[in-house]
């Protein structure tokens, strides 16, 4: 069956879509470009520490696991791995007021004490988890 003459069929055309090339170095044309860029690359340090400690979880299951010295190229590693989660912790965390709003009855509460809160919890949390992980090492169980 053909379509009759002067159908829209036959006279539409595909709309022609823009698409600007960005080199692949876009996000080096602004700092905070390179800050998001950062932020997006830390789950990667972080992830490979974790793969590591989940090897040595293992390794100490399975009774293979062996203390040794500790060595340089560990400890800078965990540095970098350290520095990138606090970082990843921070940039999110210090969206936190910007992102949730706590009503209190007709107005909201002000977004740095939202800020100040998260921050507040997120150091009390490691406090308690360091207390333990202390504890735990001079108890001989």
């Amino acid at each position: 069956m053909s379509e009759p003459e002067g159908s829209i069929f036959l006279q539409e055309t595909p709309p022609r879509y823009y698409r600007r090339k960005l080199p692949a170095t876009w996000w080096l044309q602004r700092p905070n470009y390179v800050l998001y860029m950062i932020r997006e690359f830390t789950p990667i340090p972080m992830a490979a520490w974790l793969i590591w400690f989940l090897y040595q979880v293992y390794k100490l299951h399975n009774g293979t696991f062996v203390i040794q010295s500790i060595s340089p190229a560990f400890i800078a590693f965990s540095v970098v791995c350290l520095f990138f989660t606090l970082w990843h912790a921070i940039t999110f965390l210090s969206l936190s007021g910007l992102i949730m709003r706590v009503p209190i009855g007709d107005r909201v509460l002000p977004p740095i004490f939202v800020k100040s809160a998260a921050f507040g919890g997120m150091i009390l949390a490691s406090v308690i988890a360091g207390a333990i992980f202390i504890y735990l090492g001079t108890v001989n169980l």
